[in-house]
């Protein structure tokens, strides 16, 4: 009987070794929108980047998930509306909303992976529209590796001054272009400079801003050992313990 709780406590503990070496392979999933305020009938794009990854010692070559929009607020995508970037290639089923992508080489650092475009509908002014892309899985060939849902929400109107800056900083277009009255007098070049100074300022704290309210939004990954796993391993310890304390009371009772 003692042999028969030794064996018992041994696949339990090899059972625990296994659980805590798969969870903890994690990687973190980021959905960015190159706007969150968009006019009617506009087009604009969201990219999903991984990052954090701890997926082993060949990377990640493969990642899919579920796409849901807001179709009362957007336009109908389809394959052709998801780019995959850095050498990613997308297949999309619009029946499901799946989206697989894969690549030839392993990705061990952060990147870009694909980028969607959508479009606005007329008529939706006021109104907010959420994208999410849920299910996240990765692979590294040789297991499955799952990350935290993620989404944006979109409003429906004119984008206010300080957002139009931080799109054109985005885009590359980092001149901030002071409007300068025709006149030489040296105190106007003095006041052009410095409201020069106060716009540049303003663009950095506000794009320095944007970034930290998008990054904030999603959760990091769980990473460690799942309750349930845990739970069910000391409860099959529990049964085999009280298994082997029932045989050894009937073992005393016949002698």
């Amino acid at each position: 009987m003692k042999r028969f709780l030794s064996i018992i406590v041994m696949i339990m503990l090899v059972v625990f070794a296994m659980t805590v070496s798969v969870n903890a392979l994690s990687f973190t999933a980021t959905m960015t929108p190159s706007a969150t305020t968009v006019d009617e009938s506009t087009e604009f794009t969201v990219t999903i980047k991984v990052s954090n990854l701890d997926v082993g010692t060949n990377g990640i070559n493969s990642l899919k998930g579920y796409l849901k929009y807001d179709t009362e607020v957007f336009d109908t995508i389809s394959e052709s509306s998801i780019e995959g970037l850095n050498s990613w290639t997308a297949k999309y089923d619009a029946t499901t909303g799946k989206i697989e992508l894969t690549k030839n080489t392993f990705v061990t650092s952060t990147q870009e992976v694909f980028q969607i475009a959508f479009k606005t509908k007329s008529g939706v002014s006021g109104k907010s529209g959420t994208i999410s892309y849920s299910n996240i899985v990765a692979s590294n060939s040789e297991s499955d590796i799952s990350a935290t849902d993620i989404s944006t929400s979109i409003t429906v109107g004119t984008a206010s001054n300080s957002e139009n800056t931080v799109q054109n900083i985005a885009q590359g277009n980092t001149a901030v272009a002071p409007i300068i009255n025709a006149t030489t007098n040296s105190n106007n070049r003095n006041n052009v400079v410095n409201n020069t100074n106060v716009a540049t300022n303003n663009t950095t704290n506000n794009t320095v801003s944007q970034y930290v309210n998008t990054t904030s939004e999603t959760d990091m990954p769980k990473t460690g050992v799942d309750d349930t796993l845990l739970a069910l391993v000391f409860v099959a310890i529990a049964v085999a313990m009280v298994f082997y304390v029932k045989i050894e009371k009937l073992n005393k009772d016949m002698k």
